[in-house]
């Protein structure tokens, strides 16, 4: 099943999403939007060996004393373990020197397979935040109808980038209808591959407890899909979503989590003959898991009694 939830996370639990395409550069401090490299150690079967590797996700920042921070637990499924801490083996790009990970609260990949609302993690340091990092708080109630997505996320042919890219986009319910992800301007083109993209689209309500657990966003305008819209991608997992509150104050209120992108490309849906990037430059819908849940509040509520420093507020 996990196959039909295609790239995104900084490992959509099997491929990491890059950052949000398109996007804006903004400053780190604007933000607080940091980029994690996790050191993995990976099992082939195939060679019965480990090889280790390195993964990308995004995080922010919810905390500066100590420095806490955000991201989504699938990014941290195969990284190594440090023998001594037991924390697993990560480092945080914010522009300047962090000081080292102390401990890290995080959801099992299999809890995560069995409810997507657990995809979370906590990430305490061993000291305060760096000078010109603030914390953005998270908020426990929504009312926004958009928000602004952050992520060190790029497309294929992008280079690798020292800033987090962001876009404002429309929020959606995960509950939507599949046509407000891919309008039924294409159900009458090809009907069948439209059928069967509305199977993997709806495929997540097995794995999650409650839809509304998740926030979405698409990249339809004026009832078509558009190519030239940011959206998350590989490397954006774990990443922001940003609202701007009634007091003027930012929040954030979901991270990236995982991205559907189309799966193979037909000759009846114009946009794929007018653009020839790869499929994973494709993505018709992306989802941020809420962090106003009951599970997102008991790891809190964990974290906290590790030392963890989250900022909250009521929208």
């Amino acid at each position: 099943m996990w196959r039909l939830l295609s790239i995104l996370f900084g490992c959509i639990f099997m491929m990491p999403v890059h950052g949000v395409i398109h996007g804006e550069p903004m400053p780190i401090e604007q933000v607080s939007t940091g980029q994690l490299h996790v050191e993995q150690l990976k099992w082939y079967g195939g060679t019965n060996t480990q090889v280790t590797e390195h993964d990308e996700c995004s995080s922010v920042v919810v905390g500066t004393h100590p420095l806490t921070v955000l991201t989504v637990s699938h990014c941290l499924r195969d990284s190594k373990i440090n023998p001594i801490t037991r924390t697993p083996v990560v480092k945080i790009f914010l522009g300047r020197p962090v000081p080292a990970i102390r401990a890290a609260l995080y959801n099992r990949f299999n809890d995560v397979e069995n409810n997507l609302a657990a995809d979370l993690a906590v990430l305490i340091f061993d000291g305060d935040a760096p000078e010109g990092i603030e914390a953005i708080p998270v908020v426990n109630s929504l009312s926004a109808s958009q928000a602004l997505l952050c992520g060190y996320g790029r497309g294929i042919d992008d280079h690798q980038i020292e800033n987090p890219r962001c876009a404002v986009k429309p929020l959606l319910s995960a509950e939507e209808d599949f046509y407000q992800f891919v309008p039924q301007f294409y159900e009458q083109l090809d009907p069948l591959l439209h059928l069967q993209f509305r199977a993997q689209f709806l495929a997540k309500h097995a794995m999650i407890s409650s839809p509304s657990a998740l926030l979405a966003v698409s990249r339809v305008q004026n009832e078509r899909y558009q190519f030239e819209l940011p959206m998350p991608t590989r490397g954006d997992s774990g990443g922001p979503w940003i609202v701007n509150l009634q007091n003027g104050q930012q929040g954030v209120i979901a991270l990236t989590s995982f991205v559907e992108t189309f799966y193979r490309k037909n000759k009846q849906w114009p946009f794929f003959n007018e653009n020839r990037a790869p499929l994973m430059d494709f993505p018709y819908a992306a989802f941020g898991v809420r962090l106003d849940t009951v599970e997102a509040q008991a790891l809190f509520t964990r974290a906290r009694l590790e030392g963890a420093d989250i900022h909250m507020l009521s929208e």
